[in-house]
């Protein structure tokens, strides 16, 4: 089980009033606690997933996982050019993969994006890989 960790915050572009991307998926309940109090002008949410075909391997901090979304398109870029994804169509994952090639498999028609357990972007966790 493993937390996906939503941001909402103030708008970095205009017209929108906020945004609230995906900024984490944690392995931890305490580590999404240690980033409500260090983000504290940010509205941090979470919910626990299952990461399916994890089995009982080891989620640790440097593991690469998948999420997948049935519409999912960038907000805007920032300014070095990384797309920023927030509150547009779907902002919730459909589901989260162990690995790339089961998520493919699973879910073919849909998004696929490539996040690393324990890392933290206001602006958007991960990169969309298609």
């Amino acid at each position: 089980m493993v937390y996906v960790v939503d941001g909402k915050q103030p708008k970095p572009f205009p017209p929108l009033e906020y945004i609230e991307p995906i900024i984490a998926v944690l392995s931890s309940e305490g580590d999404c606690y240690a980033l409500q109090d260090k983000y504290s002008d940010t509205e941090v949410s979470w919910e626990a997933r299952k990461v399916q075909g994890a089995g009982n391997k080891s989620l640790d901090g440097d593991q690469i996982l998948h999420l997948t979304h049935t519409t999912f398109l960038p907000l805007d870029y920032d300014t070095d050019g990384n797309p920023i994804f927030g509150i547009m169509e779907s902002p919730v994952p459909e589901a989260l993969f162990f690995s790339q090639k089961t998520a493919e498999r699973e879910a073919p028609d849909y998004y696929l994006q490539k996040v690393r357990l324990g890392e933290v972007n206001l602006r958007g966790a991960g990169e969309l890989l298609g």
